[in-house]
């Protein structure tokens, strides 16, 4: 049987992967590698659902699963803005960016989860929150450090990086190199509402 590491999310338009990017190099400047490591741009994306290794069967059954269950959806904006932290300064993993969702964005997350749980996923054991990951925080860090890191955050509040339109989700292929993850559009499925 034949495994693909998997995953369900919105596809960042390339003007916002770019603001983005512009817009945080002050911020990957004051936290270079190895204390975080950056997303690269190209990679950035909104995750909806995480699959992990999926038999390649339940993928095609997936597909029309969620044709159907976002079709129903129609398309909306979202805003993006924001930096924060999991799981806390205290202990910090992953630096993001916010979305601002007036529910929409939440729905949406229903019918994939809907969908997954269809083909036999199980249902995500935290509650959704919407973000955009710019890194992940090098674990065992030291006071000193994790200080860093809230001041840098902090010093970028009321960061806006405007709106994007979310009218299709993306089934992608996550394949993991040495030199970082590459992910494949596998299928799309379009809000039609």
């Amino acid at each position: 049987m034949s495994l693909v590491r998997a995953f369900i999310a919105v596809e960042i338009p390339s003007n916002l992967k770019e603001k983005l990017h512009t817009g945080t190099q002050s911020l990957r400047r004051a936290l270079p590698r190895p204390l975080v490591r950056w997303v690269a741009v190209g990679n950035m994306h909104l995750t909806l659902k995480f699959l992990g290794e999926t038999p390649l069967d339940k993928l095609e059954r997936l597909k029309g699963y969620l044709a159907a269950e976002v079709a129903a959806q129609s398309p909306f904006e979202i805003g993006v803005g924001k930096l924060g932290v999991f799981a806390s300064f205290s202990r910090p993993r992953v630096i993001w960016v916010g979305v601002q969702d007036n529910g929409e964005l939440a729905s949406l997350h229903r019918c994939v989860e809907t969908a997954a749980s269809r083909m036999g996923s199980d249902p995500d054991k935290h509650p959704f929150s919407a973000h955009l990951t710019l890194g992940r925080v090098q674990q065992g860090i030291s006071p000193v450090e994790r200080e860093k890191i809230r001041a840098a955050i902090v010093s970028q509040e009321g960061l806006d990086f405007g709106k994007m339109q979310i009218d299709a989700v993306h089934l992608f292929e996550s394949q993991l190199k040495p030199t970082g993850a590459v992910y494949r559009s596998l299928f799309t499925a379009r809000l039609a509402g």
